[in-house]
């Protein structure tokens, strides 16, 4: 492959060659051999339209075949392009001022679209931006560009740069690791505007020629319908929606392993993951840099529950003592990698050029994460370094409180923030979820939880919420749920 998307385009009907091997959607499927005419087709829509090389775009796309046809266009005409979701039931973003045109997917999903895919006016909408005047510096990003935005489940959002390279050399980094094939079946519920979906899914199933299912709007009855008709062999999932696969009590044969990203699987999920879907990957990875490590799908023996294997071929890792040396927990510290293949820097919200913190002169990038690692390279992450909190002088990782509280009776989930200042410390509050038929108070949860966690790491307030706010990327959204726990919140529930 000469590193460019037209020629992934031509390596996955290559790879395909007699096979079934087909893009869908549970609506709409196209064979690989038909591919690159519909590729050719949105490529002379773009044409007319005078959307060039030259020009950056916005894109949102939906996780449909129509979005991933728009996106493969995209990518082969050499454009440059800010991914994002589409803003279903909200008011419409600003564009960036570097965009020049912005490409809407519609959905038959929720704009009720009828769509034909020989007709990409049928799926399109294209659009100038009335205000695109594109700051100095943004002649950077005029073509062979990718800009994805970070997840923003901490922190400030940003775009994360790629050159178009960069980003295929990086996705097929994971074709071995993960040990795609050409007769594998890949459903696909997350979504192709993120790294996880777009860079550890997406493109690596279509380089080895796999049938590629999408799920526009993953939830719990979706999954499993596509699951019945698609009969996948391999899944990749966030935490979430595996939290909620593995509560089946079906245990379909066709699996031979899911892939899960994001935060850490509890054991008892992990447990009933495995039991359901044969075996699960875990995989570490940031949008900055794609996938830093992942399990082998072959590899039996301990470890797999609780570390997300070793560092994929060419991935640097070190640990360092993190910002605070306080953080510091034993045998682990802050992560920095190197990636052969990683990010070729931020941008600023309009594309101008990124004013934060300089990229690092030794080109390690910090995840901010707290990591341990095991015997042959295993790397274990505890948690970021944001997501942890030192309250009586002692550590307190938060992925520890809430795996305590998820023992405890009736607790099917339970998340946590961090607050103001207080006498110990941030405080730390925690939203629960009960397990069905269990009627559960947030002053008795917090009493409890004195038999499962020392003193200091006891969350100062307990809330209970029938489900957990998640990022279009499906990570959950602290943020959101810091807010609800702020003392101005009228609804603050129980409190120390």
């Amino acid at each position: 492959m000469d590193g460019t998307f037209s020629e992934l385009v031509s390596a996955a009907v290559k790879a395909a060659a007699g096979r079934e091997s087909a893009l869908t959607d549970g609506r709409r499927s196209v064979p690989f051999a038909a591919l690159a005419g519909h590729v050719a087709s949105l490529d002379r829509l773009f044409a007319a339209r005078g959307i060039s090389p030259g020009a950056v775009l916005a894109l949102e796309a939906t996780s449909s075949v129509a979005g991933a046809l728009t996106l493969l266009a995209v990518l082969a005409r050499g454009l440059s392009v800010v991914l994002s979701p589409p803003d279903r039931g909200a008011p419409r973003s600003a564009l960036p001022s570097c965009c020049r045109h912005r490409v809407t997917v519609r959905s038959e999903l929720t704009d009720g679209a009828r769509i034909a895919l020989d007709d990409p006016e049928s799926f399109l909408d294209i659009s100038e931006n009335a205000a695109f005047d594109p700051p100095p510096g943004a002649e950077s990003l005029a073509s062979g560009k990718v800009l994805l935005r970070t997840s923003g489940s901490i922190g400030t959002p940003k775009l994360v740069v790629y050159s178009h390279g960069r980003l295929l050399a990086n996705a097929l980094l994971v074709v071995g690791r993960l040990r795609l094939a050409a007769d594998d079946r890949v459903l696909l519920p997350v979504p192709l505007t993120h790294m996880f979906g777009l860079g550890a899914g997406f493109l690596p199933a279509l380089a080895v020629g796999a049938s590629i299912d999408l799920v526009e709007g993953a939830n719990l009855p979706r999954y499993v319908e596509h699951e019945r008709r698609f009969e996948p062999t391999v899944a990749f999932l966030t935490p979430a929606l595996c939290f909620m696969i593995a509560r089946q009590k079906s245990a379909p044969s066709h699996y031979r392993h899911i892939v899960v990203a994001g935060d850490k699987l509890q054991p008892a999920t992990f447990e009933a993951a495995e039991r359901r879907f044969r075996r699960v990957v875990n995989l570490y990875g940031c949008t900055e840099l794609g996938v830093i490590s992942a399990a082998d799908p072959a590899a039996a023996g301990a470890g797999r529950d609780t570390t997300a294997g070793a560092p994929l071929p060419g991935v640097e890792v070190r640990i360092e003592a993190p910002r605070d040396a306080a953080d510091a927990a034993p045998g682990a510290g802050s992560i920095a990698c190197r990636h052969p293949y990683g990010f070729d820097g931020y941008a600023s919200g309009d594309g101008g050029p990124w004013t934060g913190d300089p990229p690092p002169s030794d080109g390690f990038h910090r995840p901010r994460d707290l990591v341990r690692v095991h015997a042959g390279g295993a790397l274990e992450v505890l948690g970021r370094e944001d997501h942890s909190v030192n309250r009586d002088g002692r550590l307190v990782l938060l992925a520890d409180v809430e795996r305590a509280m998820e023992s405890l009776p009736g607790v099917e989930r339970a998340v946590t923030v961090l607050g103001e200042d207080g006498l110990r410390g941030r405080r730390i509050s925690a939203f629960c979820v009960a397990r069905d038929g269990h009627a559960l108070d947030g002053d008795a949860i917090r009493a409890a939880c004195a038999a499962v966690l020392p003193a200091y790491a006891i969350p100062d307030q307990v809330r209970l919420t029938a489900s957990v706010p998640l990022l279009p990327s499906g990570k959950i959204d602290r943020r959101a749920l810091a807010a609800l726990a702020a003392p101005n919140d009228p609804a603050r529930g129980a409190s120390a």
